[in-house]
């Protein structure tokens, strides 16, 4: 399956060297994930695939998206809070970017939202869970 970014991307928001595979499986797994739930989103607006120049956008925001999923599951509980706000800040990235992008024409109807799409802050904490 093609994500929006890279493993590569990821390694470089978690600054993990290329060489250092013994995480891969679970970041390709996690890019699946966010990957799915960001097409999910993405569906209420318009058709997929995307255009290469707002995949490229998306890629930087799949990244940084997966580097602070799989640093929540390991964050201590005093951490956790920390990365729950990164993923709120990620999440928040991500309306704007709907917004922006596909938004424009309807923006002051408040009836016109996507409010019943999950909303990631870190709730989904466990390995095997989706983004439902």
């Amino acid at each position: 399956m093609t994500t929006y970014a890279s493993l590569n991307q990821v390694h470089d928001e978690i600054t993990l060297p290329y060489s250092n595979v013994s995480n891969d499986s679970e970041l390709n797994s996690l890019l699946v994930l966010v990957d799915s739930y960001i097409n999910m989103r993405l569906q209420k607006y318009t058709s997929l695939p995307l255009q290469i120049e707002i995949s490229t956008e998306l890629a930087d925001i799949e990244a940084r998206w997966v580097a602070a999923r799989f640093r929540f599951r390991r964050a201590t509980p005093q951490e956790q809070q920390q990365y729950q706000a990164a993923l709120k800040n990620i999440e928040d990235e991500f309306q704007a970017f709907l917004n922006n992008n596909f938004r424009k024409g309807f923006r002051a109807y408040g009836s016109m939202t996507n409010i019943d799409a999950p909303i990631d802050y870190g709730q989904f904490n466990n390995q095997d869970s989706g983004l439902h």
